[in-house]
């Protein structure tokens, strides 16, 4: 029994042993079989590797071309520029104030009405106007006439001046003719050839044209004195008829305030009251303005003011609600600057004899201090800096391929969007306008 019972626990044992022997087989094969899986898995990647590898070299030694836009360069014109801006103001602009007082008779004219210089605007009541006017005229037909009655008085004092003077010589000749007939006859009387009657008779005579001869000259005194007052009346009467007429003149200008005429061709932008109301000398009847030409005025810096040239230097209008560009000159420059922004102004005078333009409105300007011709210009997005100068990229024809070239350049005036090249480029050329941070020298590119 007992060799029976160690018999069963060594089969027993062995059996165990057996059991384990077979885990550990099964483990190591296990084990075996995962490291030569990896083993497996590790030639196959570094296989794909280095297959990619080989592809990336043979890709490098044939680069792809990298696409660009491209164009030709091309000459024309460019401006170097002084931005500024400005408002829109009419060329002249008032408020038209009433220059008599009174109910409004008429107005004639509304908001929009283009009107010429001159024209009737409004009326106001005339009426004791034109009742002084009446006077003063009549006051002046008085002063007329009065001058015309004169000058007949003046005639007439002539005229007798002319009969006082003739009956002086008239009787100056019988006086010598008495006289001499006198001398004669008082001879004859002392030789006793005539009686003393006769001689009596001959100095009758000649005391009586003596007499009519001073008469005569008193009479001559007098006309040139009635001509000297008539004168003197006349200058009086002319007097009378310049205040008369300075009289009318001032009623004729109370009168005419009485009419709101247009001191300017232009157009009404505002009417203040209606026919019916009281006119007022201090309030405004109507607004207006004269739009074409307008003008702008704008503010240059003080350091580039000097640039311009009153007359000659051009200028380009741009206004956001309007289409196109305006072109015009510097008509002005202003001889002041302000000491607090150290800017001058400048005045810029447009046609606007379509009324594009409205007062009021805001005005880009540009104004053109140089402008080259025939000059290569570029995109200046084509333009790369670096160390303070400036490249760019052109194609270029390489066999049947093409292929960035770098261009060192120099340039002259930028504007907006486009610069002028001194030096570098010329007309005909292709340049890479755009993209060139992407390429580099000697790249193939393939063009649009």
């Amino acid at each position: 029994m007992l060799k029976q019972s160690k018999t069963i626990k060594t089969q027993q044992t062995n059996s165990k042993s057996q059991h384990w022997l077979l885990k550990v087989i099964v483990v190591f094969a296990i084990s075996a079989g995962i490291f030569f899986g990896i083993n497996s898995m590790g030639s196959a990647a570094t296989t794909a590797t280095q297959t990619a590898n080989a592809k990336s070299d043979a890709n490098t030694k044939k680069e792809l071309a990298t696409p660009v836009y491209s164009e030709m360069i091309k000459s024309g014109t460019i401006s170097q520029k002084i931005k500024t801006s400005g408002e829109i103001k009419p060329m002249l602009g008032v408020s038209l104030i009433p220059e008599a007082s009174g109910k409004i008779e008429e107005i004639y004219v509304d908001v929009g009405d283009f009107v010429k210089k001159g024209q009737k605007l409004a009326q106001i009541n005339d009426e004791t106007q034109q009742a002084q006017y009446a006077q003063a005229k009549a006051s002046l037909n008085v002063a007329n006439a009065s001058i015309k009655m004169q000058e007949v008085t003046i005639e007439s004092a002539r005229s007798s001046l002319v009969s006082a003077k003739a009956a002086v010589e008239a009787s100056e000749s019988q006086l010598k003719n008495l006289t001499v007939t006198r001398k004669r006859l008082e001879k004859l009387f002392s030789e006793g050839a005539v009686s003393r009657q006769d001689v009596d008779d001959i100095i009758t005579k000649y005391d009586n044209a003596n007499a009519a001869h001073v008469s005569a000259q008193t009479n001559v005194k007098r006309a040139n004195d009635a001509i000297q007052t008539a004168l003197v009346t006349l200058e009086m009467r002319k007097a009378e008829l310049t205040q008369a007429t300075a009289n009318l003149n001032a009623v004729k200008v109370n009168l005419d305030k009485t009419i709101v005429d247009a001191p300017f061709d232009g157009v009404i932008t505002a009417r203040y009251e209606d026919p019916g109301a009281n006119a007022n000398m201090s309030k405004a009847l109507f607004d207006i303005q004269q739009s074409n030409p307008v003008k702008i005025i704008g503010t240059i810096i003080e350091k580039d003011l000097y640039q311009l040239v009153a007359g000659k230097t051009n200028v380009v209008i741009t206004v956001d609600s309007v289409e196109g560009q305006f072109k015009g000159i510097v008509t002005k420059i202003y001889p002041s600057i302000d000491n607090t922004s150290r800017t001058g102004k400048i005045e810029i005078h447009l046609d606007n004899s379509d009324n594009k333009l409205r007062t009021g409105m805001f005005a880009k300007i540009d104004v053109l201090v140089t402008t080259h011709e025939n000059a290569v210009i570029i995109p200046r997005d084509a333009l790369v800096k670096y160390d303070n100068k400036y490249l760019t990229y052109i194609v270029e024809k390489q066999g049947d391929s093409y292929i960035a070239a770098k261009r060192d350049v120099t340039v002259g005036i930028v504007d907006d969007d486009k610069a002028e090249i001194l030096s570098g480029l010329k007309a005909g050329e292709r340049l890479i306008s755009r993209g060139t941070e992407f390429i580099r020298e000697g790249a193939p590119v393939s063009i649009d």
